[in-house]
This record gives structure tokens, sequence and C-alpha cells, in this order.
């Protein structure tokens, strides 16, 4: 996703920088909206959120790219457009080791508005 660097310091500009996210899925939502000139909606839409255990400080360790952590953070609410892909996690004394297998085939690409 897209972080605001400058999240916590309203007056400073928006600075957004990509970062990669780990979580587990806890719930999907399936929200339907109707039309409504409020929200600039000319037409029925359906949202897809998914509510997320974020893990907590994912560190890179390794030479194969393996991600651990030790702690679960808070439950994020996010479009389900944000989720590129499934992984798994593996107990590792105190710790969980987060196995990825997607390889090349889910990788965050992020576009600007020139693109």
């Amino acid at each position: 996703m897209l972080v605001d660097r400058n999240a916590r310091y309203p007056k400073r500009p928006v600075m957004l920088e990509p970062q990669v996210f780990f979580g587990q899925l806890q719930h999907t939502f399936v929200v339907k909206l109707q039309a409504s000139l409020a929200l600039g909606l000319q037409q029925q839409t359906t949202l897809i959120l998914a509510a997320i255990r974020t893990c907590s400080n994912p560190q890179l360790i390794g030479e194969n790219g393996t991600y651990y952590y030790s702690r679960e953070g808070p439950l994020e609410v996010v479009d389900i457009e944000c989720v590129k892909c499934l992984v798994g996690r593996v107990k590792d004394g105190n710790e969980w080791a987060i196995v990825d297998r997607s390889g090349g085939c889910a990788h965050p690409v992020f576009a600007t508005e020139e693109d």
C-alpha cells in the first residue's frame, strides 16, 4: 500500500511511499452502497472489505528473504483489492516465520499519477 510518511504531521505535505504489510485475514464484508450524490456515486456500488489482524513489525531475516514477527498488531479494515496474495506462517521458537511462495506472481506495482 502507499503510506503517507507525514501522516502524524497534518501540516506537512503528503509524501506517499510504498510499504508491504502482512496480516491474518479475520473477516470479509460485502457492503452495497446505493447511488448517492453526497458520496459521488451515480449508481449502486459494491465494496468488499477485509478485516486483517496485522503482524507487528515483521523483520526481514536471512538470505532467502524470510519475514519473522513475534506479536500481532491491531485489526485493520481495508479494501480487498489491497490483498495481493495469501501466505502461510510457521512457528519458530517464540516467533512466526512468514512462508511466501508467491515468487514473482504477486509483487506490488505502484503507479504514479503520470502513469
